[in-house]
């Protein structure tokens, strides 16, 4: 894809401090948009195009994993990586994740060298890549 030099995070969350410390985690070697819902995602993901969308599940409007359901309906997105970060910590929220087709199933709080590490293992940034 032809953003700058930086693969794109898709990040949907209504809590907005949280986002802002996700930002500030991927500064460095990502570009992060935040939206803090998904009712019009399947147009905003055509013109974002993003590399990789992080999900929260319980959101107002359509939680994460209809959200979830939405893109990999789309044939444009059946391959794009989603990763839900969520509070969620129930077993059955993690069952639905692998239900739903999800990449990656987070809880928070998380660590910031683990969240880097697993985009890095599904987008590798310009940084982590051995031709930059």
């Amino acid at each position: 894809m032809s953003h700058d030099d930086k693969p794109r995070v898709l990040m949907i969350d209504d809590d907005p401090d949280f986002q802002m410390i996700v930002r500030a985690w991927l500064a460095d070697r990502y570009e992060h948009i935040a939206l803090s819902g998904g009712e019009d995602l399947l147009e905003q993901l055509s013109g974002l195009e993003p590399d990789l969308v992080i999900l929260d599940v319980q959101m107002p409007g359509p939680d994460g994993f209809r959200l979830c359901r939405r893109i990999r309906g789309d044939a444009r997105f059946v391959d794009l990586p989603v990763v839900f970060l969520t509070g969620c910590k129930e077993d059955e929220a993690f069952i639905k994740n692998l239900d739903v087709c999800g990449t990656a199933f987070l809880t928070k709080p998380v660590e910031r060298k683990r969240l880097l590490a697993l985009l890095g293992e599904l987008v590798p940034s310009s940084k982590d890549s051995r031709g930059a």
